[in-house]
């Protein structure tokens, strides 16, 4: 947090810190000139060098803090930009989120709160090279948040800065990207596979050049659940690994943060003489197989193809979709209605369908163009 003396630095952090602690059982350390500037800074005056020492000391601090899982909430005037950017990338450089956070309030009214006595003496002479009045004060160009806290109650500034913790997954451990109330998609991720407006025609363009693969009235339908998003995580037609694992299990294993090097397990080409020395730490729900099957003719014709991708072509000759980077394996049709449904009965309708596919599966991530 950086803004002018008495801006509400330690006030709006001490709030935060009250609310995070008490409330939500957070590690919460708070660091301000004042128990700074006792110890760890007792040697720096308030010159331009020694204000630039000030902050590069309490940056490291904050980051080893931070690094110990520590939510730590800084207030300084810090007033040069330069000083507070190359916190910033400390903070960048090792992973760690940071939020600069201005708060923005004319001196006017800094002069009427005056809560230490300091605009009063610098009026009256007494203190010289008093920053925003007769020493210079850098606003930040683009923070993550501008408090105008001569607007707003204490506990609204606090409030704004926690519902930024939340929403961005500070306080949970994963982003916060439905609107309060609602859960996060399954595996922490939004998916939206829809091209682009602008880049739809050049899309279209390529995929005139693909080797196409018909798909069903079904595969349409399960289509447009992978483009919208009602079957995240997945971003495609299931690999062969992603399929077995939902097969044995009806879930799949997602790691979106990329904590055990798993992030793009389900988007990469099934190998199973490799696999990650750690598993995924998340588990969801995915009972049912939503897999593309293909002829041994579509087959031969992707296999000897330059490109890296197949166009998908409804039966009446559109082009809805590309999928990139085919893996085609065998379509075990007895292994996949067992599984699911513990019986062959081709007077089940689904069953049916399943044994009316190709001899091959095709997996791979899809870009909607319809």
């Amino acid at each position: 947090m950086t803004g002018c003396s008495g801006a509400g630095k330690t006030t709006i952090a001490t709030a935060l810190e009250d609310r995070l602690v008490k409330a939500y059982g957070k590690h919460v350390y708070r660091l301000d000139g004042d128990n700074l500037r006792t110890g760890i800074n007792r040697d720096l005056t308030f010159s331009e060098a020694d204000r630039a020492e000030s902050v590069r000391r309490t940056g490291e601090i904050a980051t080893l803090f931070a690094d110990s899982g520590v939510i730590t909430l800084v207030g300084l005037i810090s007033p040069y930009r330069g000083d507070r950017d190359a916190v910033r990338k400390r903070h960048e450089e090792q992973g760690i989120p940071f939020y600069e956070i201005f708060l923005d309030v004319p001196v006017d009214e800094l002069k009427k709160r005056d809560p230490k006595g300091q605009y009063a003496r610098v009026e009256s002479g007494e203190l010289k090279h008093f920053t925003c009045i007769d020493d210079p004060y850098e606003p930040p160009l683009q923070p993550e948040i501008t408090l105008k806290t001569h607007e707003l109650e204490i506990e609204q500034s606090a409030d704004i800065l926690f519902r930024r913790l939340e929403m961005d997954g500070i306080l949970e451990g994963a982003p916060k990207l439905t609107p309060p109330g609602l859960p996060n998609p399954d595996g922490d991720e939004e998916i939206d596979l829809h091209v682009p407006a602008h880049l739809r025609e050049e899309r279209m363009a390529e995929a005139e050049t693909l080797p196409k693969v018909l798909i069903s009235d079904l595969d349409l339908n399960w289509l447009q659940v992978i483009g919208e998003g009602w079957a995240s995580p997945l971003k495609g037609f299931m690999r062969e690994g992603t399929l077995l694992e939902v097969l044995h299990f009806n879930s799949i294993l997602v790691d979106p943060f990329n904590l055990t090097d798993n992030k793009d397990a389900h988007t990469s080409t099934t190998n199973f003489e490799k696999f990650t020395q750690f598993r995924a730490p998340d588990r969801v729900s995915m009972s049912v197989p939503i897999t593309l099957s293909c002829t041994e003719y579509t087959k031969a014709a992707i296999d000897n193809s330059p490109h890296g991708a197949v166009a998908l072509t409804t039966q009446m000759g559109n082009i809805v979709a590309i999928l990139r980077n085919p893996e085609i394996y065998p379509n075990r049709k007895e292994e996949i209605a067992t599984r699911m449904f513990g019986v062959i009965d081709m007077g089940h309708p689904y069953i049916k369908e399943i044994y009316k596919g190709g001899d091959y599966l095709i997996g791979g991530e899809v870009e909607l163009l319809d």
